[in-house]
């Protein structure tokens, strides 16, 4: 039967490690494996690599080893190097690697006999006497790494001979035995030990036998991993003996074919055990009583391995768990049945699907965990689920705070969410194929800090994707890799969005990866580049209904029509020219010559802030003038509006500024104000320059009016802006009579 069971481990073993990708050594050990525990479950017990390079150090131990502080680093020397050196006496912990140290014998750790912390790692130990590590009185952790020779004999006698009342932490990491005795007898040379963890990561034992670890009165943690592990044996005669003191047990990434016995015969194994991974291994099924005797666990563990189903009420009976990982099961088909988390204590549940198989997880197996305030169901298959089907699933999770539903297919955003879960935070819908969500979807949501949409298929955001109070809720916002359809209709309100830094700040990944799919000529360009704008989207229909009229009729028009399109601005001032000059005759054939308005401002649209700040006011209330602002007093149609003003004022002042220089509004403006100063003889016109203009912005028009080099500059300090002002003045001041 024993024999029966190796071959099948064996099978399984050959079998999950082609479908994982890892090649085996010919020692039985993996190629790939590593002394750090996986993420995904967060574990405390993880090792770290000793460091083998110190920074800012200085030559210490007869030039062989580098100090800093209290620790020492003797590494690389090889055979050069083949005792400890005599080191400083403040140095408490050492790194001894990559030397020559086949021997250890009663006297070869005199020179540091105040260690607390040494670390022996691939220096070809072969040979140890039972009293060597008892001059180290003050240990605290000891670590033998990567020895290639050692034997479970000799490791034995290493161990009897460490004494240290003050041990807590024994690391056996990635040792390779000559001897295949699949044992953990050594152990036993630590009976009256206080070591409370031990770590014996990717260390070949084959198989966990209980009775060599309950000596240890003082385990609390103990770390299995890639220990390739296939069965664990708890049967000693005439019962097995519980280990009362652990708390955290990792058998990650060994070869379990089975769920241990952890509660054989209604004996708990490790009845006050809080912690327990058993991550990436080859176990298909898990009984549902089989943790009911763990009454204080608080984390469990088992992701990445090939789960066929987990039955109702599995965890029902553990009262103070709060953490669950069954993320990235390998199981060809794995059925989540309902009421399987049946838990009032669960508060984080981690299923986080595996791209290659599918999670048929039941409608009802959320359905008893009301306490729940994180889930995690990224890349599970849930694309062709209804609404309905949500509805049920999270009907009870009205206390959630984390929900990811990242890369499981679904195309809309189920509407369950904003309904019952008030107090959500987080939520991640990313990588899936949502376009669209209905109006205020995000409103009753007021919880919500982070929200991932990205790589989706948005298209269009508008004012009714969200609220002004959801934005303002947001701390972190993701709309990145979505196919942006760049047009006035569809973007207009979004990408005037983007141009405040306080709403940018939060978009993650802005502004590269905001970019247009369409229309074909901007796919690609990023949508702060785009020129779409409020001017740009008023303009944009009144020239498609000419283009589009025009098209309806003959072809041969085309060229005409694009003609007209390039000249328009031209042609629309020569038109309201003679409307102007029509206008005008008749207003002095019927009133003569009166003014409505002082003086009409013209200024771009970015420096109207400026302009209602630091010169508008002055005018107005100082100088006592009626000024017309277009921004501010214009109604109507903006051509028109601009030639009834404009002759309705006595005098002009163009803010000219890079901004002025682009605008078309400004351009004709400024236009319309010289051929006035060319109609009537008079000095009508006040430029103001705002600042220096690049060379590409000044236009013929520009050109025209800065000529005379007769404008007043704006300056920053307070000298030059009572100098702005002096000569200002002066100017209202001159006459505006006709000149001969």
């Amino acid at each position: 039967m024993d024999i029966y069971k190796s071959v099948l481990g064996i099978i399984f073993l050959l079998d999950a490690a082609y479908s994982r990708g890892i090649h085996l050594n010919p020692n039985g050990t993996s190629a790939n494996s590593s002394i750090v525990l996986s993420s995904k479950a967060n574990q405390d017990g993880t090792l770290r690599e000793i460091p083998d390079v110190l920074i800012d150090s200085y030559s210490c131990g007869d030039n062989m080893c580098n100090c800093t502080g209290n620790v020492a680093v003797c590494s690389g020397h090889r055979h050069l190097l083949s005792y400890i050196p005599k080191l400083p006496a403040n140095i408490s912990q050492l790194t001894f690697s990559n030397n020559f140290l086949p021997h250890i014998k009663n006297d070869t750790f005199s020179n540091v006999s105040s260690l607390t912390h040494l670390y022996l790692k691939a220096n070809n130990l072969s040979y140890c006497s039972r009293f060597a590590f008892r001059s180290l009185k003050q240990l605290q952790i000891l670590g033998i790494y990567k020895e290639k020779k050692i034997k479970y004999g000799l490791l034995y006698y290493c161990l009897m001979g460490v004494v240290s009342p003050k041990l807590k932490e024994l690391q056996l990491i990635k040792l390779t035995f000559k001897d295949r005795l699949s044992k953990t007898y050594f152990l036993s040379a630590m009976k009256n030990s206080p070591v409370s963890k031990i770590v014996m990561n990717s260390t070949y034992i084959d198989y966990y036998n209980h009775t060599d670890f309950t000596h240890l009165k003082n385990l609390s943690v103990l770390s299995l991993r890639t220990c390739w592990i296939q069965e664990m044996d708890f049967s000693p005669i005439p019962k097995p003996k519980p280990i009362s003191t652990l708390t955290e047990l990792v058998l990650s990434d060994n070869a379990l074919v089975s769920f241990p016995k952890f509660c054989a015969d209604n004996n708990a194994m490790f009845p006050n055990l809080t912690r327990l991974y058993m991550d990436d291994n080859f176990i298909r099924f898990m009984p549902r009583l089989g943790l009911d005797c763990m009454k204080f666990l608080h984390i469990f563990s088992i992701s990445g391995n090939p789960l066929h189903e987990l039955g109702e009420n599995t965890f029902s009976r553990l009262p103070n768990l709060h953490t669950i990982f069954i993320s990235d099961n390998s199981g060809s088909s794995f059925r989540i049945r309902d009421h399987a988390f049946n838990s009032s204590s669960l508060i984080n549940l981690y299923l986080k699907g595996n791209a290659e198989h599918v999670h048929h997880l039941y409608v009802g197996a959320l359905n008893s965990c009301a306490n729940l305030e994180k889930l995690d169901l990224s890349n599970s298959h849930l694309y062709s689920k209804s609404d309905e089907y949500f509805d049920e699933l999270f009907a009870t999770l009205t206390k959630l705070k984390v929900l990811k539903l990242s890369g499981t297919g679904i195309g809309s955003l189920p509407p369950v969410i904003p309904r019952i879960m008030p107090k959500l935070e987080s939520l991640d819908v990313s990588y899936n194929h949502i376009s669209w969500w209905t109006n205020d979807y995000f409103r009753n949501l007021t919880s919500l800090r982070i929200l991932n949409l990205t790589s989706n298929q948005i298209a269009t955001i508008n004012k009714h994707s969200f609220s002004y109070e959801t934005l303002q809720g947001l701390s972190r916002l993701d709309l990145s890799y979505n196919p942006y359809s760049c047009s006035c209709a569809n973007l207009l309100w979004f990408a005037r969005l983007l141009k405040i830094k306080s709403f940018a700040e939060k978009l993650h990944k802005f502004p590269n990866k905001y970019t247009c799919s369409t229309p074909s000529d901007w796919r690609g360009m990023r949508i702060i580049d785009t020129p779409i704008s409020n001017r740009f989207c008023l303009l944009t229909p009144v020239i498609s209904l000419i283009i589009t009229s025009v098209s309806i009729g003959v072809l041969l028009l085309i060229l005409a029509i694009s003609l007209v399109y390039r000249y328009r601005w031209h042609l629309r001032y020569f038109v309201y020219i003679l409307r102007y000059h029509h206008i005008r005759l008749q207003r002095f054939a019927t009133e003569g010559r009166s003014y409505r308005y002082d003086i009409y401002l013209s200024c771009s649209e970015d420096d109207v802030d400026f302009i209602l700040e630091n010169i508008l006011p002055r005018l107005e209330h100082e100088l006592n003038l009626h000024v017309f602002l277009p921004q501010r007093d214009g109604v109507g149609n903006k051509i028109d509006s601009i030639i009834e003003n404009m002759d309705a004022s006595r005098r002009f002042i163009l803010c000219v500024s890079d901004t002025f220089a682009v605008d078309h509004y400004c351009e004709f403006e400024a236009s319309v104000a010289y051929e006035r100063i060319l109609s009537e003889r008079r000095d009508l016109m006040i430029v103001i320059l705002l600042e220096e203009l690049g060379v590409v912005n000044v236009t013929k028009t520009v050109h025209r009016i800065l000529k005379d080099d007769d404008y007043i500059k704006w300056g920053w300090s307070e000298e030059s802006i009572d100098l702005f002002w002096l000569k200002l003045i002066q100017h209202l001041n001159s006459s505006d009579e006709p000149r001969p």
